[in-house]
């Protein structure tokens, strides 16, 4: 992956996962794959690819995946259009639109996939635009998290654009594990797991239903980089942690229209994420009695 898609992506989850209420949730597993020069590292929701930013000298890797156990109904599935706005002391970036869809194949299984055009401001370079990675994302549920706990396993193909440094590729690939827990109006999920590109993560959400139309989501993510920069930079860090928090309120049984505001909290440094802002409108397309059934009373 080149420096620039190694900056990649940034908390996609902020729109997924918060664009459906609790009691609409499918859980979409969205990968959402932000434009080059990503921030990164703020996720709110479920379902997520968020690598984070390689440092300057060009070897660390960050990555984060959030989502939950649940999968869409077969033959059901979800569109989104959302909107990014991340901010670092090198740059600022905004992602618009960002494309989100997917569907279910059947009771155990879904497929998505996530594709960005960023817009890259970067002091003393001209501003650069244009096509964001590909994701594309599957989930395989090992237990139904109806029942109270559930996990699930999630393949990745991260497909990078643009044009590659020498020795770098532009295939990718992750694999995080999920789990959920869910109650009458709230659930926690998180998920853990590995990028290739080098990053081993771990993230978490707690999600509280306010009323059958809004709902409330937190989430804290952290990720390490298994790669040393080649030339170390002062005050950098392996460690990468983010908080977001975020609301999402169903206008009707099927459209969601949601947002979310972040920061990295840990160690200050040139990738930090000042402030992440994220927005959009989901759509859930499956039958609305079907995506207005209660979950069971715990």
């Amino acid at each position: 992956m080149s420096g620039r898609s190694e900056r990649a992506l940034v908390a996609g989850a902020i729109a997924v996962c918060l664009a459906v209420a609790p009691r609409l949730a499918f859980a979409q597993g969205h990968g959402h794959a932000y434009g080059h020069g990503k921030p990164g590292g703020v996720t709110a929701g479920s379902g997520s690819a968020t690598p984070l930013p390689a440092s300057g000298a060009g070897v660390r890797n960050f990555g984060v995946w959030l989502d939950d156990a649940s999968v869409a109904a077969a033959g059901g599935g979800w569109m989104s259009l959302s909107f990014g706005y991340y901010k670092t002391d090198m740059f600022g970036e905004l992602d618009m639109p960002v494309a989100d869809a997917g569907v279910g194949l059947n009771k155990r299984a879904q497929f998505g996939f996530s594709v960005p055009v960023y817009n890259l401001n970067v002091a003393g370079a001209p501003p650069a635009r244009g096509l964001g990675d590909l994701y594309l994302h599957s989930k395989i549920q090992l237990r139904d998290a109806s029942s109270g706990f559930g996990y699930a396993v999630i393949p990745i193909v991260e497909v990078a654009s643009g044009v590659q440094a020498v020795g770098q590729h532009r295939v990718h690939w992750a694999l995080p594990v999920s789990m959920e827990m869910q109650r009458q109006e709230w659930r926690v999920y998180g998920a853990t797991g590995y990028f290739s590109r080098g990053s081993l993560f771990a993230s978490g959400a707690l999600e509280r239903a306010l009323s059958s139309q809004l709902s409330m989501t937190g989430t804290l993510s952290t990720s390490y980089s298994t790669k040393a920069d080649i030339v170390p930079i002062p005050g950098s860090s392996r460690v990468r942690t983010d908080v977001s928090g975020g609301a999402s309120y169903a206008v009707r049984p099927t459209w969601i229209v949601f947002g979310s505001l972040g920061r990295t909290i840990s160690a200050h440094d040139e990738n930090s994420t000042n402030l992440s802002l994220s927005g959009g409108m989901t759509l859930n397309l499956a039958a609305p009695a079907e995506l207005r059934t209660p979950r069971k009373k715990r």
